[in-house]
């Protein structure tokens, strides 16, 4: 470990800094100005012989005064060397970087969190500004900031600094501009409240106000705000920039409404920026109008900015005009920008709009009578995932105008809403809307959309159909949606008419409510399509740097895709309940999905749901009580293992009735998971009973193993995933959910099976068409191929919890492969409602998501066998059909606790000796017991138990009636044994 140097010193002694050794040779040198380089190494490309990969990066050589320095052996004297430098899978800086290896002497300093690359020794200033122009220290509340221990030590002079000009600068002895205060260090560090809002600030030095009580807040935090540390001597040692949020929250949280609201006929519009040096709303007669009618001031009472209208403003549109400090250029600057707390928008919301919500204009005709569809339970719930786009763009029986629309859903002659409501007549309770929020990626102008023509002239296995919606991207009307703009508006680009969007949005929720379908919005409140000064930033032109999660140097977060945001911070909190609560509320939409609900603390999750059951019915028009809230729980990113505090992943919601999606049983449904290869099989895809040869995790014991393992997955998912459920696993041995191991996880994570989301096909990844065509033996049959199908969707529709499905899975959809389809067009989208095709073999996917699997998929695609015929899409649509009206049929396929399911679900066929690809399950008690069987091998298969005879089973009467004649082969004989055919779901029940 270096020990700490005075920079006077440190600056001195790199005079002497060595030079590359050898006319092969470049010398990388790095800084830290905390000088913990432990686990740091250099990834090194495009011009070097050293044998490095990301996981055994380039060591040290040595290290100097400076730092540690890489030596890197290189190729020629010429081509510029690649580099990164890192810790795992931490950057510092952040960028790939480039060494000019021309330079005199071969040599690169880098100081930490700097992207430029130095070719002379830094100086002094330039140490300092690296950390200067971050945002290493924390305001944490009134009273208190933390900085790094390793800058702080005993005797130094710690100082707040703050100018409303952005003027601070570094001297050698100090920051000079604006004004500053004296810190005092507290030697027992942060509290245990403080550590547990946050806890990444463990081991921090803390720091107090010495005049809290009559300090002038407004002032520091409206402007440039930093932190100096002077050692001794009277050396600047330490300068760095400060993260506001928790600051803002203790002083400045606001309850109340945001955005525009009316009472009466009077609006008034409220925006909270207390960081803001002034606010002016700009207001404009039209949405297309360059130039405001009037400039308003607002004025500012505790961090909320206000201004009361005339009854005249109504339906105008505005802007704010905020003047703000913004760390993204350290300067003060003026940004216009549209309204966080939009409930209108003009066209591409380039203007917020000042609507009433509330007004007959923004209504269809009878929305304030329709109630949304009853539910007894959220146990009553199935699910449908769509895309509004994907549901009408390629239905010829919807006016043109109307297709891609909310509108659409309003037609219910069309071949959509026809077989949405036949789903709905067999049982399904609700359609899971994709994001339909205002978003980023599509142009809400018509006008300009490109589309490709007639790609069906090609060949079913050709790369032409993907170059060619690949060369519209981003023009066409299509896009999943996951990159948020404005939280609280409808999408407009989903409206015939954008600037009627309310009303549209109304009118689809009421029509779908009509057919006996609840309605949920799929939202994404973990990141947004942009930020800082970039386009389309709303947030950070309002309140820099609060909206988001910043790491320790105050950059930005990414694990999501995008900017990540920070609903640990209270008024990101109030953005996404607010949102929610408006939906709910305005549009009558019944449940919400969260994206990547593991970002958001579970305590964010929780009071989501807290607001919700404050909506009543006499009050609100809704009870919010029966709106469900699910989401992805996934254990990653920054928030991973509770680093930033108790998290919603999936084993943080046991006992929360908050659902999170199954990847347990997806995994042992299909087989593999979605980052191994995709032809690895499940029990529903042929694993150890009907082999892929083109692909094999290991021989057949290695096969039969891992297929008893998924299987015991299976048995634990359709018990609704329970953590505390006892049973006999695959190895004969007595265990709970929990006890059962999934990749290094607890298989079972629930306490009732409503947290639990059963799946097998989503949006993300291939469809489970397209799984099964990737998975099975290349020998199967279509019809065989169906029935795989047909098995999944058995496995999901009969399970305790609630079965989640993505839109087509019912019709064998394909995406022809697509493994990632958020930007692949109508084409690769379609869904055929007239069941005639299935939109398998229409191309080789999106090279840019899919080209590692072409060439699994181009034979497939080739093949005409394997190409769905009407015969196999009806027989998939009437099993799935069949399968929803068993699982309503009967309450013990939707059992609510974890006791009712101990003592009423059991299984038999366990143990090492069970048959492989085989899982039956028995529900209830007595004489009145059900009896379910998924026989997923090649063969008919008996299980015989005596706990079945004399039960007097009979097939299911609607699978007596079923049109598969396959199904109606499956017996009961009285002497304890059921025989159930190949690749069929057989439910059994007494006469």
């Amino acid at each position: 470990m270096l020990r700490r140097l005075s920079l006077p010193v440190l600056i001195l002694l790199c005079t002497l800094a060595g030079y590359a050794q050898g006319p092969t040779q470049a010398r990388i040198h790095y800084y830290r100005p905390d000088a913990q380089f432990a686990g740091w190494g250099l990834h090194v490309w495009n011009n070097t012989t050293d044998n490095v990969t990301w996981t055994t990066p380039l060591q040290p050589a040595g290290s100097d005064s400076y730092g540690i320095y890489f030596d890197v052996d290189l190729f020629d004297a010429t081509t510029p060397l690649g580099f990164i430098i890192h810790k795992g899978d931490t950057k510092d800086p952040g960028p790939d970087m480039y060494m000019d290896v021309t330079q005199p002497g071969r040599n690169a300093w880098i100081i930490s969190g700097d992207s430029t690359i130095y070719y002379t020794q830094p100086t002094k200033s330039q140490l300092l500004s690296a950390n200067f122009h971050r945002l290493q220290a924390y305001w944490i509340d009134r009273n208190t900031i933390a900085i790094q221990a390793a800058y702080f030590h005993s005797g130094d002079t710690v100082r707040l600094h703050s100018d409303l000009s952005a003027g601070l600068a570094i001297t050698d002895t100090g920051l000079t501009g604006g004004q500053s205060t004296l810190l005092t260090p507290d030697p027992s560090g942060l509290t245990p409240a403080q550590l547990a809002t946050f806890p990444q600030l463990n081991g921090y030095a803390a720091f107090h106000l010495q005049n809290a009580r009559s300090f002038n807040y407004a002032m520091y935090l409206k402007g440039q705000v930093a932190v100096s540390d002077v050692d001794s001597a009277g050396n600047l040692t330490y300068a760095t920039g400060v993260q506001t949020p928790g600051v803002l929250d203790d002083l400045y949280f606001y309850s109340g409404k945001l955005g525009p609201s009316f009472r009466g006929t009077v609006p008034t519009v409220s925006v909270w920026a207390p960081t803001a040096q002034s606010v002016a709303l700009q207001l404009f007669n039209a949405a297309t109008d360059a130039t405001p009618t009037q400039v308003v001031p607002m004025h500012e009472s505790n961090g909320v900015w206000s201004v009361q209208g005339k009854p005249q403003w109504k339906n105008k549109y505005y802007l704010f005009n905020v003047k703000v400090y913004t760390p993204f250029t350290f300067s003060v600057v003026e940004n216009v920008v549209t309204d966080p707390w939009s409930l209108g928008l003009s066209l591409n919301s380039t203007k917020s709009q000042i609507i009433d919500l509330d007004d007959a204009s923004n209504k269809p005709l009878g929305w304030d009578l329709l109630p949304s569809p009853p539910l007894a339970s959220w146990n009553d719930l199935s699910i449908y995932e769509l895309h509004i786009r994907d549901f009408s763009a390629t239905d010829s029986t919807i006016p043109a105008v109307q297709r891609g629309t909310y509108l659409a859903f309003t037609d219910q002659t069309s071949n959509g809403m026809k077989h949405l409501r036949s789903l709905s007549q067999s049982g399904l309770r609700a359609v899971h809307l994709l994001p339909n929020f205002d978003i980023a990626s599509v142009n809400e102008d018509k006008t300009t959309w490109k589309t490709t023509g007639d790609l069906s002239v090609y060949p079913p296995d050709s790369d032409q159909q993907q170059a060619a919606v690949a060369a519209i991207q981003g023009q066409d009307g299509f896009n999943w949606g996951y990159d948020p703009l404005h939280y609280l508006t409808p999408e407009g680009s989903y409206a015939v008419n954008a600037a009627s969007r309310t009303k549209e949005y109304r009118a689809m929720v009421e029509s779908l409510h009509a057919n006996g379908l609840r309605v949920i919005q799929d939202v994404v409140f973990n990141h947004t399509s942009s930020f800082g000064q970039n386009p389309n930033s709303v947030l950070d032109e309002v309140v820099p740097d609060y909206y988001y999660r910043l790491d320790a140097n105050g950059a930005n977060y990414f694990a999501s895709c995008c900017a990540d945001t920070a609903t640990e911070h209270r008024m990101m909190e109030k953005l996404m309940i607010d949102a929610v609560t408006t939906f709910a509320k305005e549009y009558k939409v019944d449940g919400f999905r969260f994206d990547i609900m593991s970002f958001h603390l579970l305590s964010n999750i929780q009071h989501v749901r807290q607001a919700l059951d404050q909506l009543t019915l006499r009050n609100d028009g809704v009870d919010g009580r029966k709106v469900y809230l699910y989401g992805e729980g996934w254990n990653f990113g920054e928030t991973g293992n509770n680093a930033l505090g108790k998290n919603a992943m999936q084993s943080n919601l046991y006992g929360t009735g908050i659902g999170s999606f199954n990847d347990r049983t997806r995994d042992g449904v299909r087989g593999g998971g979605p980052f191994n290869d995709v032809r690895e099989q499940g029990f529903a895809t042929g694993l150890f009973t009907d082999p892929n040869t083109t692909f094999s995790i290991g021989d057949s014991d290695t096969q039969k193993a891992k297929l008893l393992q998924e299987s015991d997955w299976i048995r634990i998912g359709l018990t609704g995933n329970l953590r505390d459920y006892s049973f006999t696993d695959s190895n004969g041995n007595t265990v709970t959910g929990g006890s059962v191991d999934y990749n290094g996880q607890h298989a079972g994570y629930t306490a009732q099976p409503i947290e639990d989301i059963s799946y097998a096909s989503a949006h993300d990844n291939q469809t489970i068409f397209d799984a099964v065509q990737l998975k099975s033996n290349i020998t199967d049959s279509i019809a065989d191929r169906t029935r795989r199908q047909n098995l999944a969707n058995s496995l999901i529709l009969l399970g305790q919890g609630i079965p989640f499905f993505h839109a087509g899975d019912d019709i064998l959809r394909s995406k022809s492969g697509d493994n990632n389809s958020y930007d692949s067009g109508d084409w690769f989208n379609k869904i055929d409602w007239t069941l005639q095709t299935d939109n398998w073999g229409v191309g080789l996917p999106i090279a840019s998501q899919n080209s590692f699997q072409w060439s699994d998929l181009q034979p497939l695609l080739a093949d005409p066998a394997l190409m769905p015929q009407p015969a196999n899409i009806q027989r998939a649509y009437d099993h799935f059909c069949e399968m929803l009206r068993v699982r309503y049929s009967s309450p013990l396929f939707r059992m609510s606790t974890e006791p009712q399911i101990q003592a009423n679900l059991r299984f038999l066929n366990v143990g090492p000796n069970q048959i492989p690809g085989v899982i039956a399950v028995v529900l209830g008690t007595g004489r009145q017991q059900i009896v379910v069987v998924f026989n997923g091998s090649n063969a008919s298969q008996t299980i015989s138990d005596a706990s079945l005879a004399n039960l007097r089973l009979q097939l299911h009467p609607v699978l007596q009636h079923s049109t598969d004649p396959v199904v109606k082969q499956s017996t009961y004989n009285s002497n304890g044994s059921v025989t159930v055919p190949a690749l069929t779901t057989a439910v059994f029940t007494p006469r």
